[in-house]
């Protein structure tokens, strides 16, 4: 079983992937380099007329086919790839060039110009010190191809017309290595800006979780520093509560109730900052983990909210045919609790919870729907909520929905907020379920 990891090395992540791109399109250019090459050698034996070493040259076809299959297999493989890596397959498309080059006319080809193209590549995404090894490998060859090559045999009927015939393929061929070094560096260009543009928006996503990282830690240090400030008011608030109730002992019904629910209220407040005093010391039991039933947690969520308003109308509806297990936590339980806790404040008459897949037939995540009859958000509540602390409330910080973003990200989760028609507004979150 898979466990969603929570803290990811970034930049490594982004290296890796990024190399595994380029191993990809090292891989597809080999393919169309492959047709290419065949193409050419068609047309030259049966356009130009022109006799090729067929046999030596349909086995370097083959082995570099089988290179590439091997590195087909190589793709669907989970190992990470390296720099070196890359270096190598582009030595070897050098290596494979330069003997293709050998059997049909060494320096003397016009294609000789495609050296470039691999060494362009080296100097694009690799380090220097890779681009200079393989510029060196690449001016061994192309220098060795000007003394040991198998010339192409033109045949002519005079000398004048033979040099006029090589000079005019030799023109031709230029034209169509300058249409091919055109086509395929535009491919790799473009891809490559894709490639480029797709880990800066990783960085900025990057970055800016790490500044909503040192914010939580802040807010977690403000937090331990108000739970012990706190502790003294309250314990002399319910002494208080105490006293009073013991004075008032033959008061109406009414003020009694009222006193045993502030009596409540402060009791929730004192066992809460325990929590939270006891999780200074022990923070690492908040992120304990563990395999849950999805229904089963929820309605263990839905009975702890149940104990505090014992008289709200709380509907809830997980479909049964979700089995797979969800990985909790005491913040993940508190995160929900303080997102149901909003709508319930915001609709006290009615508040509905389902729970399905976001897809049909998916096992992979599962959605959690909150939906409210209260007067709805602003738009700059919808803009501001989870990207720093906001609430709309008299007395409210919102600290609490901030966290609880924060929390349910941690989890590879994602939450939306939006107003519903014609009245109260909707929270979705969507959390990945245990897979095998």
């Amino acid at each position: 079983m898979l466990k969603p990891s929570l803290h990811t090395n970034t930049s490594q992540t982004m290296l890796n992937s990024a190399n595994y791109i380029h191993l990809r399109r090292l891989f597809h250019l080999r393919n169309l380099a492959l047709i290419g090459q065949i193409v050419a050698v068609i047309f030259t034996l049966n356009v130009l007329q022109i006799d090729l070493p067929i046999k030596k040259i349909s086995l370097i076809f083959l082995l570099f086919t089988f290179f590439n299959f091997f590195v087909w297999l190589r793709l669907k493989r989970p190992r990470a790839v390296t720099e070196n890596e890359i270096f190598i397959h582009l030595t070897v498309d050098v290596l494979a060039l330069a003997l293709l080059l050998y059997f049909t006319g060494g320096a003397t080809n016009p294609f000789v110009m495609i050296f470039l193209f691999p060494l362009t590549i080296t100097v694009t995404i690799l380090p220097v010190r890779y681009a200079w090894l393989l510029a060196t490998i690449t001016v061994i060859c192309y220098s060795l191809l000007m003394f040991y090559y198998q010339p192409l045999p033109i045949g002519h009927s005079s000398h004048g017309d033979n040099g006029a015939s090589e000079y005019n393929l030799h023109l031709i061929g230029m034209w169509m290595v300058f249409i091919l070094n055109a086509c395929l560096i535009t491919y790799y260009v473009y891809g490559m800006g894709n490639t480029l543009r797709h880990q800066q928006k990783q960085l900025t996503s990057a970055r800016e979780q790490s500044i909503r990282d040192e914010q939580l830690v802040i807010l977690g240090t403000l937090a331990a520093s108000t739970a012990h400030e706190l502790g003294t008011p309250l314990g002399t608030m319910a002494l208080l509560v105490n006293e009073i109730e013991q004075e008032l002992e033959n008061a109406d019904a009414a003020v009694l109730s009222d006193l045993d629910n502030l009596k409540k209220q402060i009791n929730r407040c004192k066992l809460s900052l325990t929590d939270l005093s006891a999780s200074v010391g022990a923070s690492s039991s908040l992120f304990d983990s563990q395999q849950q039933p999805v229904c089963q947690y929820l309605q263990g969520i839905i009975n702890e909210i149940h104990a505090v308003h014992s008289n709200i109308n709380l509907s809830f509806h997980c479909n049964p045919d979700i089995s797979n297990s969800l990985y909790t936590d005491r913040t993940l339980s508190l995160s929900l609790i303080n997102i149901i806790d909003n709508a319930i404040e915001a609709s006290p008459e009615f508040v509905d919870i389902s729970v399905s897949s976001p897809v049909e037939n998916s096992t992979d995540f599962i959605q959690i729907e909150i939906s409210d009859h209260g007067p709805g958000l602003s738009d700059e509540a919808l803009d501001k909520i989870g990207q720093q602390p906001y609430s709309e409330k008299e007395l409210g910080l919102g600290l609490g929905l901030y966290l609880a973003y924060a929390a349910i990200r941690r989890r590879n989760g994602s939450i939306s907020q939006q107003n519903c028609k014609p009245e109260g507004s909707k929270t979705t979150i969507i959390l990945p379920l245990v897979t095998i």
